[in-house]
């Protein structure tokens, strides 16, 4: 009897136990289950809570914030980036809920202003590594919705929005985009002459702003880095100057190598002169223009003037053809060279004429012990030698009027000779000249007086009788009284 019990209860027990586990797997098999537990959107699609994905089993499909809410989340509601969200059936009784870990990848990010340098505008491309934006599969766009993408070689165009968007790589979506303005800079290497020359112009020298390349440069002493030169740098004979591109923010990689060659100016030195007095022309022998030139003349020019020239620079003259009408005669030396600019300069060739002077005097009689004044006319300056009747030679120069007195007393006839006449400055040209003038000195008249007889009585009779120069006038008194005047006959008495 105990055995039959005891074989009815466990098999009371056995039923029992098999249809809860029953119950339980029909109730389990009803929940929802989730085959990707990472699931993964785009900004663009703007996900909800409806956008998850569940395997609805029978029992329906909720969604919790949490493993263990009761408050379900409403359909509309939008995912949030790295949140994990928990799915259950209809009656919430699921056990542990399964979850799904949520990402959102929304715009690329990088700066909204970018550029590029390129030595040329094939490079200017989305796929050039210059741009900094971060994100997974790029797409670049020329509007900011809808479109269709620019290939990765496609040039893109200097200042100008492009919008790009980055792809989902677990869907393959397009998110948002994110706009960038685009700036090209296009910097080749400059090219220009590889020698370049100047002019040492004093006052002026060159400086590194008169160097020339193509585009807008900045000039280095090395061929990589190195500092900017400011332009205003004298530049350097015999240095090499490296040039680069500049767009700002852009500048060359590549530069081009110049170098420099500074010629001095050219130099004619300075003006000159020579003077030959008329009568030396003829016996002058042809001298060298060049030797007359100021300062340090080059030697490489040529000489032009009135009458040509032997030698080339040297200048080698014949004056034997020069005269006093043609006088001054001008000879131009020039300088010239491809670089610099000509420098002149002159030398004048004066004839001098010979100098004159003639004499005069003034009274040109004179009583003995007279005074008067010799005049001497002639070339302003000049000096005139010249000798009182054939006498040692003496000299006076004359004013800037060309005149020079000698006066004095003279008691015998005087002639004045001009021995020469000497021109003042280099060269001194002489005249000999024999011009004169003679004055005439008068003696004195002379007359004496006798009586005879030299006594008489009385009321007697004399006679005074005057004796001198003949044709002399002769003034007397008597005792003292008024002056008389008698005329000497031709015997003087």
């Amino acid at each position: 009897m105990r055995i039959t019990t005891l074989t009815k209860n466990y098999f009371f027990y056995c039923v029992l136990v098999f249809s809860l586990l029953m119950f339980n797997s029909v109730a389990y098999s009803q929940c929802p289950t989730i085959t990707n537990p990472n699931q993964s959107f785009c900004d663009s699609q703007s996900p909800t809570i409806a956008s998850l994905q569940a395997v609805d089993n029978g029992g329906g499909i909720k969604w919790f914030a949490t493993a263990t809410s009761t408050t379900q989340l409403n359909s509309s509601s939008v995912l949030v980036n790295g949140e994990d969200y928990f799915v259950d059936d209809n009656t919430g009784n699921c056990g542990v809920r399964q979850s799904v870990t949520v990402t959102i990848y929304s715009a690329p990010t990088g700066a909204n202003f970018q550029g590029v340098c390129v030595t040329s505008l094939s490079q200017a491309t989305p796929s050039n590594p210059q741009f900094v934006i971060n994100g997974t599969g790029l797409q670049w766009y020329t509007v900011p919705t809808g479109g269709t993408p620019i290939s990765g070689s496609t040039i893109l165009t200097d200042n100008t929005i492009y919008y790009i968007s980055q792809t989902n790589p677990d869907t393959g979506c397009q998110t948002s985009r994110l706009s960038v303005f685009v700036n090209v800079g296009l910097v080749p290497a400059p090219t220009g002459n590889p020698v370049q020359e100047f002019c040492n112009v004093p006052g002026n020298a060159p400086t590194v702003a008169d160097l020339v390349a193509s585009g807008n440069n900045n000039w280095y002493l090395t061929s990589a880095f190195g500092i900017p030169l400011d332009p205003s740098t004298p530049l350097v004979n015999g240095q090499f100057y490296y040039a680069t591109t500049v767009d700002p923010p852009c500048e060359s990689s590549d530069r081009l190598e110049v170098l420099v060659n500074i010629y001095e100016p050219n130099d004619a030195g300075s003006d000159g002169n020579q003077s030959i007095c008329v009568d030396q022309v003829a016996s002058t022998v042809p001298f060298d223009l060049f030797n007359l030139l100021g300062g340090s003349p080059d030697n490489t020019g040529t000489w032009s003037g009135p009458i040509s020239t032997t030698n080339g620079s040297q200048g080698t003259l014949d004056v034997s053809s020069m005269t006093l009408t043609g006088s001054p005669y001008i000879f131009t030396y020039t300088v010239t060279s491809a670089l610099c600019a000509p420098d002149t300069s002159t030398v004048t060739i004066t004839i001098l004429p010979l100098p004159t002077a003639s004499v005069s005097v003034s009274p040109t009689t004179i009583c003995s012990n007279s005074s008067a004044t010799f005049t001497l006319t002639g070339t302003p300056n000049a000096t005139v030698t010249y000798n009182i009747n054939g006498g040692a030679n003496q000299t006076v120069t004359l004013n800037g009027a060309g005149t020079a007195t000698i006066s004095g007393t003279y008691t015998a006839n005087t002639t004045l000779n001009i021995v020469s006449v000497a021109s003042a400055g280099t060269p001194s040209c002489v005249n000999p000249q024999t011009s004169s003038v003679t004055l005439t000195v008068l003696p004195l008249p002379t007359a004496s007086a006798s009586v005879s007889p030299t006594t008489i009585c009385s009321n007697s009779s004399a006679t005074f009788t005057l004796t001198g120069t003949p044709n002399a006038t002769v003034t007397y008194n008597i005792n003292g009284g008024a002056n008389q005047t008698v005329t000497l006959n031709g015997a003087g008495t």
